[in-house]
C-alpha cells in the first residue's frame, strides 16, 4: 500500500491504451507522469491531448455508415 500513498494512480497511459493495454501512470508529485510498461512520460496536458486523439480515432464507431457516406470520405 506504500506505493499507492507515494504515487497517484489515476490516469491511463495513452500509448499503451491505444495498443489496447490497460496500464496506469505513476504520478511524480509535480505535473509529471510516467508509465511502468512503456517509456511514456508527460504532463497532464499532454496526456489529455493524447486522449483527445484517441477519441477522434473512434468517433464514428457506434454509427453505421451507408455506402454513400463511405464514398464521400
Amino acid at each position: 500500500m506504500d506505493i499507492l500513498e507515494k504515487n497517484k494512480l489515476d490516469k491511463r497511459c495513452p500509448v499503451c491504451f491505444s495498443r489496447q493495454n490497460d496500464v496506469l501512470l505513476l504520478h511524480d508529485g509535480q505535473d509529471h507522469y510516467h508509465c511502468t510498461h512503456c517509456s511514456f512520460t508527460g504532463s497532464a496536458s499532454e496526456i489529455h491531448s493524447a486522449y483527445f486523439d484517441l477519441q477522434k480515432k473512434f468517433k464514428g464507431i457506434a454509427r453505421r455508415l451507408t455506402m454513400e457516406e463511405q464514398l464521400e470520405m
